[in-house]
């Protein structure tokens, strides 16, 4: 199975460090594209494959499947020129900058008949493998409220893209997105939606907090942040118990505690090698086995359906990308 590689950046090559891990098929890099030849390069003689600079020549070489991870205003274009070649596509996340990009994306896939999946890699590790065992066995009950958080102070510098407009910058789109696909995947979409946050002038989101109700009373809270540093972890509460996953909650946590009201509680701690990317492309594969367009776990109305909440917060907040409303 020959991977491409569209940003040969950090995610990039944890992806790549964790293709030697994935155990349902023999994995490589073939043809990486990246806006710096000579980083490229470096990135080609280290994993493998042929460093090119035109997306033409990339698509030219024909990979088995591409895996997008450049910054989020580009995923759109790169998208939709590998499924328009019938080039089955991997893409971080968020899958695009707005409902806009992301359903013009899902049509695509449909119209080429060729797989693309939203990269919320995080959804098949073995952690949320057990935080889901854990909820489906009702052992926590119906699940009441959700609380998550995910930050990191990012380098306050012009030339970096968590606070550039132009590539998509903030901390929701980066970072929020993981507390969004939590409270998707466990309440589903909501009824309404609040946000706050500390926006600059610049339309940049530093800080972004969000009150998700849905209609039999639950709710969600969300924070995500590039200038100050959270507690990073995601607490679920049910009727019967809590669920707590330690920080890092998003990767491989401390551990993850599960309190049984007024009775007992256990601890989880996962482990597994490298980052996990290999979890995410075993899932593939096999969906590439099955003949499928896109997942079951990760499909294309949930990444349209995360996107329009991200919309409706970025409305909430005045958050602005001109050149891609």
């Amino acid at each position: 199975m020959r991977w491409g590689i569209i940003g040969p950046g950090n995610i990039a090559k944890e992806f790549a460090e964790d293709l030697k891990y994935v155990q349902t098929s023999k994995c490589e890099v073939g043809a990486v594209l990246g806006n710096n030849l000579e980083h490229t390069q470096q990135f080609a003689q280290k994993y493998g494959g042929t460093a090119v600079h035109d997306l033409d020549e990339f698509l030219s070489l024909k990979p088995d499947a591409v895996y997008i991870a450049t910054p989020h205003p580009l995923h759109h274009d790169q998208a939709l020129e590998c499924l328009n070649k019938k080039i089955p596509v991997l893409c971080e996340k968020p899958l695009a900058i707005n409902e806009k990009q992301v359903t013009d994306l899902v049509n695509a896939s449909k119209k080429n008949n060729t797989f693309l999946m939203e990269g919320m890699w995080t959804r098949f590790l073995p952690s949320f493998q057990f935080l889901f065992t854990i909820i489906q066995s009702n052992t926590i009950g119906d699940i009441i409220h959700l609380h998550a958080d995910m930050s990191f102070i990012a380098e306050k510098d012009k030339n970096n893209r968590f606070f550039n407009p132009e590539l998509g910058g903030g901390s929701l789109l980066d970072v929020g997105v993981y507390t969004m696909y939590l409270s998707y995947f466990l309440l589903g979409n909501p009824e309404s939606i609040c946000a706050c946050g500390k926006v600059t002038e610049q339309h940049i989101d530093e800080t972004c907090g969000i009150m998700l109700r849905y209609k039999n009373g639950n709710y969600a809270m969300l924070e995500s942040s590039i200038i100050t540093q959270t507690e990073g972890s995601a607490w679920i509460y049910g009727s019967d118990g809590t669920i707590r996953i330690k920080k890092p909650w998003t990767e491989q946590p401390e551990k993850i505690e599960v309190i049984i009201n007024n009775e007992s509680s256990f601890k989880h701690i996962p482990s597994w090698q490298g980052r996990g990317f290999q979890y995410e492309v075993e899932h593939v594969i096999q969906c590439f086995k099955e003949g499928k367009i896109e997942s079951d776990i990760l499909p294309h109305q949930a990444s349209i359906d995360v996107i329009k909440i991200m919309d409706e917060v970025r409305r909430q907040l005045k958050i602005v990308y001109p050149q891609y409303e």
